[in-house]
Formats: C-alpha cells, structure tokens, sequence
C-alpha cells in the first residue's frame, strides 16, 4: 500500500483495484487514486489503506449511499469519508464514462504535469487533475468538458466558491459537483485539513 495519507476512490465497472491505482503528485501532496468495481472492494482498499497510515478519503464516480455506506462501515469512524456524490442526485441518461476530477488549492501545481488520464477496459476514462487557484480550476474545467468530460467533480479541500464558479463557467453543458463531508467525519476532516496547513506554512 501507499505511504500516501489521502486515498481518492473511483468507481468503474470491472476494475482491478490491485492494478488499477497510482500514486499521483498534486504539487505539495501525494495521494493514491485507486479504481473499484462496487462498494465491497471499495471498502477493501479504504480498510486496508487506513492500515497503512491513510487519514482522509474521498469517493468519485457515482458513489451512492449505499456504496459510500460500506467505505464509512469499513473504516469505523477512523478517518474522514468524503463523498462527490453526483450519484446523489445528479442524474444522468446514461453511466458516466467520461469523468474529471479537480484538486484545488496546491500552490505549485501544474495542471499539465499534475494529471492522470486513466484509460478503462469497457471505454471511456477518469482524468484527475490538480491546479492551484479557482482561475485555473475554471479554464482547465472548460478545458476538460471540451475534451469530453461528462461531469467534473472537485475535491473536499475547495470551497464552495470555488465550485460554484466552476460550474457557472461549464453551465448546463455537464454536471458539477463537490466533495461534501457527512456530519461523522467533519471533526476528522477539520483536523486533517489543519495538520496539512501546519505542515504546509
């Protein structure tokens, strides 16, 4: 397993989450992104990451409540679960197939070098990307829904502002959503979220 401390989970149809994962530079931070099939083997990496010193995670590509209930189950409350959560509400005609994912607030990220494309066996893709300021988060997301992407999702360390500008610049073109943090794992995320800034100044 990583020595990364945050794990981004995705989830797509016959994915191989033994081989189907990369340790990726977000420009200050490391994180694992990792590709599941279904809620049980997503809640097999969580379990096994947070063995190995992972404190916060985050759930992308259609995670429903009742997958995102197996991850919570699975790490008991040992660290913050947060959900994108387009599989809430967002509906779509059809599975996503082609999806981004955009971490913001990295000072010395580079969008060009700090990406993954990650190709999938039945078609379509994830890209993740990391920028550092709501400026880039609007043009690399124009960007990305101009290349295909079917909805972009923004990680748990933005603010609001933050998406919703990213959302206002694709319009009604995709869906936009961000990480949110259930009541349970805010205290963990809090104090995540400070260790990190501690780290970071």
């Amino acid at each position: 397993m990583s020595e990364s401390v945050e794990l981004f989970l995705f989830l797509e149809p016959g994915a191989d989450p033994e081989n189907d994962r990369v340790v990726q530079d977000l420009g200050e931070a490391e994180a694992l992104l990792a590709w599941v099939p279904d809620g049980a083997a997503a809640a097999r990496v969580a379990s096994e990451a947070v063995a190995s010193g992972v404190k916060l995670i985050e759930l992308y590509r259609g995670f429903d409540l009742a997958s995102a209930g197996q991850v919570v189950d699975a790490v008991d409350g040992r660290v913050a679960v947060g959900v994108a959560a387009f599989g809430f509400g967002t509906s779509t005609a059809h599975p996503i197939r082609d999806s981004a994912t955009i971490f913001v607030g990295h000072p010395s990220a580079d969008p060009a070098r700090h990406r993954v494309v990650r190709e999938h066996a039945g078609g379509g893709k994830t890209t993740a990307v990391s920028v550092p300021d709501s400026r880039t988060a609007v043009t690399v997301a124009r960007q990305l829904v101009d290349d295909g992407a079917e909805v972009i999702e923004i990680c748990g360390g933005t603010s609001l502002r933050v998406a919703r500008d990213v959302a206002a610049a694709v319009g009604d073109r995709v869906p936009v959503s961000l990480v949110a943090w259930p009541v349970d794992s805010i205290e963990r995320a809090a104090a995540f979220k400070a260790e990190f800034e501690a780290e970071d100044a």
